[in-house]
């Protein structure tokens, strides 16, 4: 039961290791990745000030980097997703209304309240809708085998690399 031997593929395993720098935010889950979207926070290293007002995302974390937007129109998956938030809430507020009200069904408060619902739901759930997708497009860029989490550097050696 001596030492084993050197590993000759050890260059090739991913994660610190010698030689290897540590990344500089630790690695999570899906679902913590998600979460991280849904607080409006960065998917990578969890910041705030993402948003710089409420419908004005900015382009990258101001501390770790991360682009949000890939590239021009990449928001289409957050507008289906707060179209979606929207008309799940609307079904809701329907039915309950409706099973409130049956066989006397007021049509005019119903249709008040589906005017407030599908205006106020999307501008409201909207800053949340587009840090969800920053999110999801974050875990979709994490699969890419080209990828590589950003590692502390040594500010001395700049030019080195």
């Amino acid at each position: 039961m001596g030492s084993q031997p050197p590993n000759p593929w050890g260059s090739l395993e991913p994660g610190p290791g010698p030689g290897r720098a540590a990344p500089l935010y630790p690695d999570v889950g899906s679902w913590r990745t998600l979460w991280r979207g849904l607080r409006k926070r960065c998917p990578r290293c969890a910041s705030g000030g993402v948003f710089s007002s409420w419908f004005s995302m900015r382009t990258s974390c101001q501390r770790c980097g991360l682009r949000f937007a890939k590239e021009e129109g990449g928001y289409l998956g957050a507008m289906v997703l707060n179209f979606t938030v929207a008309m799940v809430v609307w079904i809701l507020v329907l039915i309950v209304g409706l099973a409130a009200t049956v066989p006397d069904v007021p049509v005019m408060p119903l249709l008040l309240a589906s005017f407030a619902v599908l205006i106020l739901v999307p501008l409201g759930f909207y800053p949340n809708s587009k840090a969800i997708w920053a999110a999801v497009e974050f875990l979709v860029e994490k699969t890419d085998p080209d990828y590589r989490a950003p590692v502390a550097r040594d500010p001395r050696a700049r030019g080195l690399e």
